[in-house]
């Protein structure tokens, strides 16, 4: 029968959810007929204080992302209370270990590492294969430490310094790995050439010719689109804009309502969208918080980064926020007024921007996904049989 994997993961943010749906695809495409994968949402799943958790994080990530500073300190207390087990939902997980009897488990996510390896090697035999993928892009403030469970059979990191601190918190060298690109099939598919963005561009009711601003968010609609639209204004004559809402309808209207009335900055308006790799190989710099997703994204496709700092930084934002800025590679908005300063010398395609855009192009490296798969299953090949003791 087939191996089985289980994602631990959590919508906290969207990037969690996303490597976790990313690993199921690439599954599919390499291994469908071998491995079977479980994505289990479960700290929201398993108790309600765990639902009301990622309600408090979502909803402080929309209004007031600065109060992460007070409730990322409150989340990394209550999950040291994990200490050999999961207490807090501990036995809906340990029900699911007993149905699901995976061969491998992998956490995505910080807060489903300590505890949980334990228990699944308590309950499954010292063979469960425990594995981590932490997004962060550095250590230091931001960076949680329920990532580190000595239990794992392997923690990967985005980049080496995220390995180095890793190894600081605890880990061996041995237990330790780098794969920075975790991201779906679609994104190392979808590269396009100058004609075809050009032509995207156009179908998009915008001018090739202009400077194209991307103003993202992630999927639960965090933003301050309306104000950085306002900043560019000034510049209509020489930048444009291509604004995606997420699931936030309210933005959404009110965003469609002032690009309509003030149709001298060309805009394209999108809602929760599928494009967003399309989208950044036709812009050429992109709005975003200090999402690490969105970032690997934009690194992957070489669009530069302006990160919006409004409303107050996450403590998650600056471990990715942080790795970027010191290798200058990014540029900061502090107040809607940096973006206008920003773009009004970044538009003329100058020294400056050359300089951000090259130093970005110096931290991105070609990877194969096939590591990726290989370091979380254990080197199998499609050519070749499981393994009689992870068969089931």
């Amino acid at each position: 029968m087939k191996r089985r994997i289980l994602v631990l993961t959590s919508s906290t943010g969207s990037g969690h959810d996303m490597r976790a749906r990313a690993f199921a695809q690439w599954i599919r495409q390499e291994y469908e007929d071998q491995v079977a994968v479980k994505i289990e949402q479960v700290i929201e799943n398993s108790s309600w204080l765990g639902r009301f958790g990622v309600w408090i994080y979502n909803t402080i990530q929309q209004q007031a992302p600065v109060l992460h500073n007070i409730y990322f300190h409150i989340v990394e207390l209550f999950i040291f209370t994990h200490k050999g087990k999961v207490s807090f939902g501990g036995r809906y997980y340990r029900n699911l270990l007993e149905e699901f009897q995976p061969d491998t488990i992998l956490s995505v996510h910080d807060s489903t590492n300590r505890g949980y390896f334990e228990d699944a090697k308590r309950l499954l035999g010292q063979d469960v294969r425990c594995v981590t993928y932490c997004g962060e892009f550095s250590g230091g403030y931001g960076f949680s430490r329920n990532w580190i469970c000595k239990a794992a059979d392997l923690f990967i990191a985005r980049t080496h310094p995220t390995r180095n601190f890793a190894v600081h918190l605890g880990l061996s060298q041995e237990q330790t790995a780098v794969f920075h690109k975790f991201l779906p099939p679609a994104s190392f598919e979808e590269r396009s050439n100058d004609l075809e963005n050009v032509r995207f561009l156009e179908q998009l009711g915008l001018d090739p010719k202009k400077f194209t601003v991307f103003l993202a968010t992630g999927g639960y609609g965090a933003n301050h689109h309306l104000d950085f639209l306002r900043a560019m204004l000034p510049l209509a004559d020489r930048v444009q804009a291509i604004v995606i809402c997420g699931r936030n309808q309210r933005i959404f209207e009110k965003v469609s309502q002032w690009a309509a009335k003030n149709n001298q900055l060309t805009t394209y308006v999108e809602g929760y969208s599928d494009q967003v790799a399309s989208f950044m190989q036709i812009s050429d710099a992109i709005v975003t918080r200090g999402g690490a997703n969105t970032t690997m994204e934009a690194l992957h496709f070489g669009c530069p980064l302006l990160y919006n700092s409004l409303g107050g930084l996450m403590p998650q934002e600056r471990c990715t926020v942080r790795y970027f800025l010191e290798r200058g590679a990014a540029s900061m908005i502090n107040k809607s007024g940096d973006l206008t300063r920003i773009l009004a010398e970044w538009a003329t395609f100058g020294d400056t921007y050359k300089r951000i855009k090259a130093n970005l192009d110096d931290l991105h490296y070609e990877e194969d996904p096939q590591e990726l798969l290989n370091l979380i299953l254990g080197e199998i090949r499609k050519d070749q049989s499981l393994p009689e003791s992870t068969a089931c």
